[in-house]
Formats: C-alpha cells, sequence, structure tokens
C-alpha cells in the first residue's frame, strides 16, 4: 500500500543536474522518488549534435541507495528526441544523463559503483548476503557480472619488480603474480610461469631496471630475455632454503649416527603416562598396518640394495631410474645413501578421552575405581565418545599403578633427532639456540669429520646472506669448491650458473617478502570464491583490490 509524503526533505537528495524532484510516496519499504528533467535540448549519442524537437516522453525506474532504512527508486520523466542531422544514422535519440544512470541500467551510477566496490572486496557470494543486510539486494552473479564488465586497473611500469609464480591447483596448474616493490601493488597476473610468458609481459612493457626473483630457471630465462639490460636480484630467503636443502642431504647419508643423538621431549601437563609404553595392539587392523608397513620396508631395502649395486658397477642413474620403473630423484637418493631409507611413522591421533585424562586422573586419585561412574560425570562435561574410551583409559590407570608409575608435573621421553631437524640446528642463529640445543650441536658435530666441516661452512654462509656481507662470497665460495663433501661442490657449481643475481643479493636491499605477502593474499582471495575464482576474474579482484 503506498503513501504520499506530502513533506520530504528535499535537501538530503543528491544533487543531479538537470533533474528537478517533484514527489515523494512509500510503498511498503519502498521510497519512490519520482524526478523530472529540465533540460531544453539534448546531445545526440551518435554525431553529438543539439537537439530540441521531442518525440516522446517515458519513464526510467532505477534502483539507487538504500536511505533511511528503505530501499530507493526513482521514477525519471525523460524524452526521445529527433536528430535533425540528415546525414546522421541515429534519427530517434533518448535524453542521457550519465551522472544519474547509465544507458539501459536499472540502477543508479553511485548504486553501481558501491555494488561494483562490495564484489571487489568480498566476492559475490558474500557481497549479495552484505548487499542484501545493506538494503541494497543482489544476486551473487549479478556482482560476478558487475565484476567481469569493469576493465583492468592501469599501473605504471614499475622500476623494481619482484616475480614469483602461485598455485592455481597445487602441484599440477601454476600461474604468475608480478609486483611492484616500490608502491606494494599487484601490476599482473599472468597465467602461467613459462619463460616465453614473463618475456612477452617484460618487453611490452620496458623500463624495468631490477627483477627480483627466487633462483627458478623459467624465470631466469625469461627475464634475461625480456629484459636484457635488468638487473636481477635472487631471493636471501631463498638462498638459505637452498642450503638448508643440502645440509638435509648430508644428514641423511649420515642417519645411522644421528640415531646415538636423542633429544628430550618434555611432554604437557595432561599427557598421560601411557604415551611412555608401547603402543597397545587393540584390533586387527593395527597388527594388519603395522605388518603392511614391515613389507614396504623390506621391498625399500630391495630396491636400495640393486640400486647401490648397480650403481657401484658403473650404470647410471637415468638407466637405473628407467629399467626400475622408479623417479629419477629417488634412485639418486638411494644410489647416495649409506643405508636404506625409513619410512617416516604418521602421527598418532589425539583421542577423544584426551582432553577429559586431567579429570579421569584427579578423580582416580580421590577414590573413584568405576569406570562407568566416571564416564556419565564426563558424559555431563561435554564428552561424545563411548564408553569402551573410558574402560580401556581406566585399564591403563590400573596398569600404572600396579606398576608404581608416578604422575610427574611433567613428563619426558627420549626420541632420536631426525635429519631435518639436525639441519635446523646447523643454520638456527646462535643467539637462540637453547642450552639443550647447544649440548645437541656439539654432539653432531662430534660423529663425523664431515658435519663439523659443514657446520663451519653453514655458519659463514648463513651469516654472509642474514648480514650481507658480499665481501665475503668469493672466500666462500673458494672453500666450497675445494670441499671435500659432494653435495657441496655440487651446490657451488649451481651458484655459478647465477653468480650475478646472488652477488645482487648481498649487495641490494630488495627481497620476495612483499610478494610472499601478495601470494598469501592472492590464496585468501581464490579461496573465497566458492569454486568461482576463474583466472580472469581472480586478477580482476586481486587488482583492483592492490
Amino acid at each position: 500500500m503506498s503513501r504520499q509524503l506530502s513533506s520530504f526533505p528535499t535537501a538530503l537528495l543528491p544533487r543531479f543536474p538537470g533533474l528537478r524532484f517533484q514527489q515523494a510516496e512509500l510503498d511498503n519499504q519502498t521510497l519512490i522518488v519520482q524526478l523530472r528533467t529540465e533540460q531544453v535540448d539534448a546531445l545526440c549519442p551518435q554525431c553529438g549534435n543539439s537537439s530540441s524537437a521531442v518525440h516522446s516522453r517515458y519513464t526510467r525506474m532505477p534502483a539507487d541507495l538504500p536511505w533511511g532504512g528503505y530501499a530507493v527508486r526513482f521514477i525519471l520523466h525523460v524524452r526521445k528526441f529527433f536528430c535533425r542531422i540528415s546525414s546522421c544514422r541515429q534519427r530517434i535519440f533518448t535524453e542521457r544523463l550519465p551522472s544519474v544512470v547509465r544507458p539501459l541500467a536499472r540502477k543508479t551510477v553511485r548504486l553501481s559503483d558501491i555494488l561494483q566496490m562490495i564484489a571487489f572486496a568480498v566476492g559475490g557470494e558474500a557481497g549479495a548476503r552484505l548487499t542484501q543486510r545493506l538494503g541494497m539486494a543482489t544476486s551473487p552473479a549479478t556482482l560476478i557480472r558487475m565484476m567481469r564488465q569493469s576493465s583492468v586497473p592501469a599501473h605504471s611500469t614499475p622500476r623494481v619488480l619482484g616475480v614469483d609464480d602461485w598455485a592455481k591447483r597445487k602441484g599440477a596448474n601454476y600461474g604468475t603474480i608480478l609486483v611492484d616493490l616500490e608502491t606494494h601493488r599487484v601490476v599482473d597476473l599472468l597465467p602461467d610461469r613459462d619463460a616465453e610468458t614473463f618475456q612477452a609481459w617484460l618487453e611490452a612493457r620496458p623500463g624495468v631496471e631490477i627483477i627480483s626473483r627466487d633462483r627458478g630457471e623459467r624465470y631466469t630465462t625469461g627475464g634475461k630475455a625480456g629484459a636484457p639490460d635488468a638487473l636481477h636480484i635472487a631471493d636471501r630467503w631463498h638462498l638459505i632454503h637452498n642450503w638448508a636443502e643440502v645440509v638435509e642431504r648430508i644428514m641423511r647419508r649420515h642417519h645411522s649416527l644421528l640415531r646415538q643423538v636423542k633429544r628430550t621431549k618434555t611432554l604437557p601437563n595432561d599427557t598421560p603416562a601411557v604415551n611412555l609404553l608401547p603402543p597397545k595392539r587393540v584390533n586387527r587392523r593395527r597388527l594388519y598396518v603395522d605388518a603392511r608397513r614391515e613389507q614396504v620396508q623390506r621391498n625399500r631395502f630391495e630396491q636400495w640394495t640393486t640400486i647401490r649395486e648397480r650403481h657401484a658397477k658403473g650404470a647410471t642413474l637415468k638407466d637405473i631410474s628407467r629399467d626400475l620403473h622408479l623417479h629419477y630423484r629417488t634412485v639418486m637418493k638411494y644410489a647416495h645413501a649409506t643405508e636404506c631409507p625409513h619410512m617416516k611413522a604418521h602421527p598418532r591421533r589425539r583421542r577423544l578421552v584426551a582432553a577429559y585424562e586431567p579429570y579421569l586422573r584427579a578423580r582416580w586419585v580421590e577414590g573413584c575405581r568405576n569406570g562407568a561412574q566416571l564416564y556419565r560425570e564426563i558424559q555431563t562435561h561435554g564428552f561424545h565418545g563411548t564408553r569402551p574410551l573410558v574402560s580401556m583409559f581406566v585399564a591403563q590407570l590400573r596398569r600404572d599403578e600396579g606398576l608404581s608409575l608416578p604422575w610427574l608435573p611433567k613428563l619426558a621421553k627420549q626420541e632420536p633427532i631426525t635429519p631435518r631437524a639436525a639441519g635446523n640446528l646447523f643454520l638456527m642463529r646462535a643467539s637462540k639456540r637453547s642450552d639443550e640445543d647447544t649440548t645437541i650441536l656439539k654432539e653432531i658435530r662430534s660423529l663425523h669429520a664431515e658435519l663439523e666441516h659443514v657446520f663451519h661452512l653453514s655458519e659463514r654462509f648463513t651469516q654472509m646472506v642474514r648480514d650481507q656481507l658480499a665481501a665475503a662470497f668469493d672466500e666462500w665460495m673458494s672453500s666450497a669448491h675445494a670441499s671435500s663433501v659432494r653435495e657441496v661442490r655440487q651446490f657451488a657449481r649451481n651458484f655459478r650458473n647465477d653468480e650475478a643475481a646472488i652477488r645482487a643479493a648481498l649487495e641490494h636491499p630488495w627481497s620476495q617478502g612483499q610478494v610472499e605477502g601478495q601470494v598469501h593474499r592472492l590464496k585468501l582471495v581464490k579461496r573465497s570464491m566458492y569454486g568461482r575464482a576463474n583466472f580472469d576474474l581472480l586478477r580482476l579482484r586481486v587488482m583492483h583490490a592492490a
């Protein structure tokens, strides 16, 4: 039911040139405002000449921004005109109101702009829910269409360009992100990470002076071909990461020695003493899993033995890989491993009853020995597991009590250090190592002369990269080339292929930190698009929000 408003604060209406307010009325929750044009003539959109010959009149009803909790709709009384220019193909044209509403549009310009901003900020689905609450209800498809109809924002060619890849689908499809490191803005997204695509982009936009990148071959080749005069800078984090991989490979060769080094693992207060005992075999599936793991390890040992024997007789790694139908990297790892690699055990799942174990232990100490009673008590506290879970834990408490195992404030157990953890100790800053880390590090260094040698090289390398000591580069490279460790020599040879970019990394402040942050933001945008993150739409959202 509509109700005409006798008095309306016209001063609160937006000032549209050429329009005059007539009246306003309320129809349910919609405010309808009638406006009439006051222009004497209009310009022909085809030839641009003015005409005052009115052909007819009609109304347009575009939606506008909500006002005072009401949805707003304009009724615009506009006209059609004759074009009197005989050479013009447009015989009849409609009156244009570019500051109010676009041709054929059903929303005002300012409402369309606001909806487009919401779409770019939060996406189609979330944007539709937000506009519903704001009184500007529209569909997700409309918001997505508005984004696709917009143009890509133009950016000037950056002087300092950061380039990195990002995963459309991890392990399958990748794209490229380009970031202006001076303004911290995304310049463009490329649909792949091929060298030719990157080269074509650089050739179309001359003026890039510095390119910051990782040490990937694609961006190295494409960058040098597309901007031959640009200075390439390798990212310092990737340099240390490359060295960490080398140290870990060396540690894996000495895996049998590393098992002699034990690290004390402190368990939290709520961890029961049962974790110190061997895992209990409670079902057939556990037995099957253990048997399967043993069989896999036996097969791995046979492959390792075969690869080592054939490699010792002079067979190449490629031939072994082809004959045994194994990946080249697997064959290379087995050929250089002094002992058979072991399969890493999966971490144990946290049990449903674990969160209630402190309460159960406290009740046990108080004298409650009834498993059914304890089950009923924790049920009232939100436990959704079954009674046998509680009964198994109570049975374990009885066994612990029979063995006189004290429940200490903190429990600890000894675990052999892993190759990755040992490598991390080599790369860790001395100021961040705890007393236990320092002790373990001394034990590792004393296991083999190679490890002591690699430790000193690692200390010098990390200090050189972190403190950007360009003067120490030649000395470190000479030591690496003369090293008795095969992995270190190979690492130094690979460094020679990209020596100019590595030297620049030690002399200039630019890095990939800003690029990695933009990749993180891109992933958040992609995952918020509910399966509609096509490349063209994702590119628009990322670049408009930059």
